[in-house]
């Protein structure tokens, strides 16, 4: 018998699984991170088959996971990753610091130091010092700065490139005389391309500091508290990981 008690109870129950129904995508999106990091598929800071791996993923998974703010780590290609800081949907980046990506993005503490420097063929040329490169085209990643010492040698071309990997390509094909390579990253990179220390040398440019970068439109930029313990763990025991990546990813 259909009376009005038992009306109301199917009632009731249907409001209970509407109500599972709506909840459970808002769970799901509450658990998810709204944050987003993006690094530079190069390797050994981001190896670009994975993306997780890398001098860049390893240490922002750590310092994220100390101050205990949930965050997606990704790689995009280089001005990509520039261009997220400056709109907000790159939460994070380790960078070379200067004062155009300081316009949109802050200087929360310093990482590391890296040496910027140029890989050329030893059969071409005989380079001592960066007076060397006068009159040599030299590859220089589009958007970096860390050969921006190289102005002050006069007859270099510079030949902008979009990735250290078409560099090499480049370098290869002698359409380079020289180009961008850091240090970590000469060893990987050269095993990577199949070229020897026999053929190839490498010639420190400059030595640059790298920092951790926040967007300045990035909701983590109005987290004073998490910011804070993110600084935190890069004074403290981020120096031990980051010294230890750099050791362990030449």
């Amino acid at each position: 018998m259909d009376t009005a008690s038992s009306r109301i109870g199917r009632r009731c129950r249907a409001w209970r699984a509407a109500l599972v129904l709506c909840l459970a995508p808002a769970a799901a999106w509450a658990q998810a991170p709204s944050l987003t990091a993006y690094t530079v598929p190069v390797a050994p800071w981001t190896f670009p088959d994975t993306p997780t791996r890398g001098i860049a993923p390893e240490y922002l998974r750590y310092l994220f996971d100390q101050a205990r703010i949930e965050v997606r780590l990704d790689t995009m290609p280089y001005l990509r990753v520039l261009n997220g800081l400056r709109n907000g949907d790159n939460a994070a980046a380790i960078l070379i610091p200067d004062a155009e990506r300081d316009s949109y993005a802050l200087r929360l503490c310093n990482a590391t130091v890296i040496r910027a420097g140029v890989l050329y063929k030893k059969s071409r040329f005989r380079i001592a010092d960066i007076a060397g490169l006068s009159g040599l085209t030299v590859g220089e990643q589009r958007g970096s700065h860390a050969l921006d010492k190289l102005a002050t040698v006069p007859g270099v071309h510079h030949e902008k490139i979009e990735s250290a990997d078409q560099g090499l390509r480049m370098l290869q094909l002698n359409r380079l005389d020289a180009t961008f390579v850091s240090s970590p990253g000469v060893d990987v990179l050269m095993q990577s391309y199949g070229l020897s220390s026999a053929e190839y040398a490498w010639l420190e440019v400059d030595e640059n500091p790298v920092v951790l970068y926040i967007s300045r439109k990035s909701p983590l930029a109005a987290d004073k508290a998490g910011l804070q313990r993110l600084k935190d763990a890069c004074e403290s025991s981020g120096r031990a990981v980051m010294a230890r990546l750099m050791r362990d990813y030449k």
